[in-house]
């Protein structure tokens, strides 16, 4: 049991994506940026994943924890039920931390194409309502919704460039 709340504790530690934390693998990659505006943003539950580690330790766990009940096949039984039993509650007390809260956003964007994008909203990240303006930064299938409130709504050409048609 004690492997499981171990487990636990580190998976409680794992941090998601937000609007101002990226992961490794977004460093050097460009993103595509459209423009919009919230029309809805609903609470959502999202399902996160395991990896199986919550279940291997609450096998683990189960089947030392029974390893000195009974003796002979009464023993191997008892090892057999804890391991079982184990690796369930293990299973689902993983699944139960990679469960967790986010954010369904419907945007209509400038070109008037109208997007669902759902996406963790950790603690500290704003969220959006309908009506607020917002950037929708898409890389490669991951998208997510960041303020635009702070970016003006009219740019120059940048100087140096001539776009020849």
């Amino acid at each position: 049991m004690v492997a499981v709340l171990a487990l636990a504790g580190m998976l409680a530690g794992c941090s998601t994506q937000g609007q101002s934390r990226y992961s490794e693998r977004d460093i050097g990659r460009s993103s595509v940026v459209e423009f919009g505006t919230v029309i809805q943003a609903r609470q959502v539950d999202i399902r996160g994943e395991t990896s199986g580690l919550g279940g291997m330790a609450g096998a683990a766990a189960g089947g030392i924890a029974l390893s000195g009940v009974g003796q002979g096949s009464g023993n191997a039984a008892a090892i057999l039920g804890g391991v079982i039993a184990g690796a369930l509650l293990g299973s689902m007390a993983e699944q139960s931390m990679s469960n967790r809260v986010g954010i369904e956003y419907i945007v209509t964007l400038a070109n008037g194409t109208t997007v669902t994008i759902v996406q963790d909203q950790p603690p500290e990240d704003r969220v959006f309502q309908a009506g607020n303006r917002v950037m929708v930064q898409t890389s490669g299938s991951y998208r997510r919704v960041l303020p635009a409130d702070h970016l003006p709504t009219q740019v120059n050409r940048p100087a140096g460039i001539t776009v020849v048609d």
